[in-house]
């Protein structure tokens, strides 16, 4: 019997992406490697790093990511259509010694972003791999926009957040899919926590801009009430809400062969220094279906 051509769909998530790195690391230990890669946001930059070979790089770089060394990949300030400047990730794929184009990598590759104007999906899948990279982790109102060929695109999780469909374009026959933000539907917003989600790093960044990461409490409230939340509290929950409704339609219409779903509802889409924990999560996913896994894909 002919071996199906596997695809890799890497759905966004933020911080949570970094599953993705435990998930390939653990399908590459059963000796299941994808033939073609897509991926939205987080989903791009791990499934770019994969196609390009430069997996363990990206691994020793994000499991030693702390708090502080945050810092300069998150460009804070109040200019353009978001809080943070991009070029600290820009820097970050050069240090990694990535292609310069797509077309470069070993395996064929797709990153998903949106066009702004007309809320177009878009497939890049030639040209400059930076570029194409960048478009796709430009999460609303957090990550400004990437001006690409005259068109400004932003993240792909607005519309495509488990991109099933690009790696079927790309020739998958079979596509293990995976959703980093499986664990936070219904959760989107916990105000029983003590800090909200993200405020680790609030606590680092200028004074001046510390008040969007901050909820605030008024001391006098006649009755007890939940802390209004901050600017990137809301961000963050608005996101993991839109991408979960986006996420239910697109994977009813188009369901892959395997569905891997990361339970990490205690993580932000910014706590990039969780790494470790997100990798772990990864490779616990696809243990847990192991035995049925090569069925399913048709090997």
């Amino acid at each position: 019997m002919t071996r199906p051509v596997i695809g890799l769909a890497l759905g966004s998530g933020g911080a949570r992406g970094w599953c993705h790195i435990g998930v390939l690391r653990e399908l590459e230990d059963m000796g299941i490697r994808p033939d073609v890669v897509a991926g939205s946001s987080m989903g791009a930059l791990v499934g770019a790093a994969y196609a390009a070979g430069k997996l363990d790089a990206l691994e020793d770089w994000a499991t030693g990511l702390t708090l502080r060394t945050i810092l300069p990949l998150i460009d804070v300030g109040i200019a353009g259509a978001g809080l943070v400047g991009g070029a600290g990730i820009l820097t970050m794929l050069k240090g990694l010694d990535m292609p310069e184009t797509i077309e470069e990598l070993a395996l064929p590759f797709a990153a998903v972003a949106t066009e702004l104007r007309h809320g177009r999906e878009i497939w890049l899948r030639k040209g400059k791999l930076a570029t194409a990279v960048r478009a796709s982790v430009s999460i609303p109102g957090l990550l400004r926009p990437q001006l690409h060929e005259g068109r400004w695109l932003i993240d792909g999780g607005v519309v495509n957040p488990v991109p099933v469909s690009a790696a079927r374009a790309l020739g998958a026959e079979s596509v293990i899919a995976v959703n980093p933000d499986a664990g936070i539907a219904g959760g989107f917003y916990d105000v029983a926590e003590a800090q909200p989600r993200g405020a680790a790093i609030g606590a680092l960044i200028p004074e001046a801009l510390r008040n969007l990461w901050t909820d605030s409490k008024e001391e006098n409230d006649a009755e007890p009430a939940p802390p209004e939340p901050s600017y990137m509290t809301l961000a963050m929950a608005v996101i993991d809400i839109m991408s979960e409704q986006i996420r239910r339609s697109r994977l009813a219409g188009d369901p892959p062969q395997v569905l891997l779903g990361a339970r990490l509802k205690g993580v932000s889409i910014m706590d990039l220094h969780r790494a470790p924990e997100c990798i772990a999560e990864g490779r616990r996913l696809v243990r847990a279906q192991a035995e049925h896994m090569a069925d399913a894909l048709g090997l």
